[in-house]
């Protein structure tokens, strides 16, 4: 009798500690740019902007017209065609992927636990926001952009960074 009043406490004690949360399965619907995509869940869609970084296209946006931040860009459009379409080559339409909402932003998994806001960083097409802080994605994403950084990727090939800053820090 006691083995089993034992095995049921272990039991529920167990279970409430190992109840795995289960993740937000999304629908892509449609890729924007590398900035936005849009996405369903059942019958409601909504937009997804990406956590804790700043895409070419924002700075893009931000700038006035005839700025040295948007030629600047323009000219990495034109010598990598490929990036500006990096997400649309990523993300599969009408495929189910793992979402979070965090502070009215996304984290899109695209690859196991590897968000698309750390790929964009990887590959030189998105900064870290500025003062982020946040224990689990600060690190990781500052190491990916650390490695396009180094491996000269995306903007870190162009003097980006530096026609931007303004801008950049206006958000």
């Amino acid at each position: 009798m006691y083995k089993l009043i034992f095995f049921f406490n272990f039991h529920i004690f167990l279970s409430t500690f190992l109840i795995a949360k289960e993740p937000r399965l999304a629908l892509s619907v449609r890729v924007i740019s590398n900035e936005i995509q849009k996405f369903s869940i059942g019958n409601s869609h909504f937009y997804c902007k990406h956590y804790g970084i700043v895409t070419l296209e924002k700075l893009y946006s931000h700038t006035s017209l005839s700025s040295t931040c948007q030629d600047s860009i323009q000219r990495l459009y034109k010598r990598d065609p490929n990036a500006k379409q990096f997400t649309d080559n990523i993300l599969m339409l009408k495929q189910l992927y793992h979402v979070e909402h965090k502070d009215q932003e996304c984290l899109l998994f695209v690859r196991g636990e590897v968000t698309l806001s750390e790929l964009l960083l990887e590959n030189g097409l998105a900064l870290m926001k500025p003062g982020l802080k946040d224990d689990v994605y600060e690190y990781l994403f500052f190491k990916a952009q650390l490695e396009a950084k180094n491996e000269k990727r995306g903007m870190w090939n162009e003097d980006i960074l530096r026609n931007c800053m303004e801008a950049l820090y206006q958000e």
